[in-house]
């Protein structure tokens, strides 16, 4: 029993045995690339999670920062009121409080000036 092999054959022999190993190479990088997308999808996921607690912790941020800008809001007006007021204050006991120095000088004055007038009546008997 002889085989016969034309080159032709020989030649399709081959070229399946060498399609044959490359498969057999292909196959750990076919399974390295599946794992490596799943990896990539998993990493998508993670980013996507990630971005919606940075998303809710920058509307918690914005609400917070709002909240501090209506009190630094509501300390200016209380400031801008207590000036106010004691400018009111300022100016309702300015009169009365020169008057009163007025008077209260006026009458120092006078008995120092009448003490000293007594003295000099003294002096001169």
């Amino acid at each position: 029993m002889t085989f016969t092999v034309t080159i032709a054959e020989l030649s399709i022999f081959l070229a399946a045995i060498a399609f044959f190993i490359l498969v057999i190479y292909l196959i750990p990088a076919i399974i390295q690339l599946r794992n490596t997308a799943k990896a990539v999808e998993d990493l998508s996921q993670r980013g996507k999670e990630a971005m919606e607690d940075i998303s809710s912790l920058v509307k918690k941020l914005n609400g917070q920062a709002e909240d501090i800008g209506g009190v630094v809001k509501k300390v200016t007006d209380v400031g801008l009121k207590a000036a106010h007021l004691a400018d009111i204050v300022v100016n309702q006991l300015k009169g009365p409080i020169i008057t009163v120095t007025s008077i209260i000088a006026g009458i120092e004055f006078g008995l120092k000036h009448f003490k000293k007038k007594e003295g000099d009546k003294d002096v001169r008997k």
